[in-house]
């Protein structure tokens, strides 16, 4: 009998840790990984993760996400292709601890399903040139963010403000061909990288931050795919045109006050006068 109870015992406290654990890898998944991943709901900005823990044991998935650059870096094979395959847009090094990592690949585990087709992106289908113009004012810093957050130029810089965006973090000219609209909502909703986390856990964006400021990088995206000088040779070419004419009337001008006589021609001039 009192062996019974101790299994009893031993049995529910292994499923309340497992619980525990799983509802801790839960809230952790969706505050540090969701933003990036879905589990069974088809890819995001990374692959979705259900039955990773299948596919990759669990020593390999804690030292890839605790750090995927440095195992990328020491020549792995499986992670030297995932990172071909996504462009080489690594994630962030894990920021906490190692608990709270079992935790979460736990809960990856105990997700189970299979992976899914990628979901077609219609975030932005609705975008317009206002919102490129608004979330332009947003980027710049030009409108402030209702929370007061740091806008995005303090640390990230686009060819539309050459020459004055921050140098902190990485240009944002090519982010949308990267992440696409949905990939840039859920970084923006839940930043996981630390710098961005730290600016904007207290200052977060709205909805509509979100949306304008996805539509004006998807805006800076497909200009740099298209070729920017596109679209700012022809304003500079009648620049051009329009400098070299005004130079040449001056020169004109010049040429034609220029003296054409000899200095001492009244002179000579005065002289034969008076010999005549």
């Amino acid at each position: 009998m009192v062996f019974m109870q101790r299994v009893s015992m031993t049995i529910a406290f292994c499923l309340l840790t497992f619980y525990g654990s799983s509802q801790d890898g839960a809230d952790l998944f969706k505050r540090t990984c969701a933003p990036c991943h879905s589990i069974g709901g088809g890819r995001l900005v990374g692959p979705d993760l259900a039955g990773v823990t299948k596919k990759a044991d669990k020593v390999w998935l804690t030292k890839f996400i605790k750090n995927s650059a440095d195992v990328i870096k020491r020549g792995d094979l499986k992670a030297v292709a995932i990172g071909k395959e996504f462009n080489n847009l690594l994630m962030p090094p894990f920021g906490g601890n190692d608990n709270e990592l079992s935790s979460i690949i736990t809960y990856i585990e105990s997700k189970g399903g299979s992976v899914q087709a990628a979901v077609a992106d219609t975030f932005l289908n609705a975008a317009s040139m206002v919102n490129v113009i608004r979330g332009r004012a947003l980027f710049s810093g030009h409108v402030s963010l209702k929370n007061s957050g740091s806008p995005c130029i303090t640390c990230h810089s686009v060819h539309d403000v050459a020459g004055v965006g921050g140098s902190l973090a990485k240009s944002l000219n090519l982010s949308y061909i990267m992440l696409k609209g949905q990939g840039i909502k859920a970084l923006l909703q839940s930043p996981p990288f630390p710098a961005m986390t730290i600016t904007y856990i207290a200052h977060p964006l709205n909805d509509q931050e979100i949306y304008d400021l996805a539509a004006y990088l998807k805006n800076i995206s497909q200009t740099m795919v298209k070729g920017p000088t596109t679209r700012t040779t022809f304003p500079f070419l009648l620049l051009g045109i329009g400098g070299w004419c005004m130079f040449m009337l001056l020169l004109f001008g010049l040429w034609r006050l220029r003296k054409r006589l000899s200095v001492n021609h009244a002179i000579f001039a005065r002289q034969m006068a008076t010999e005549k």
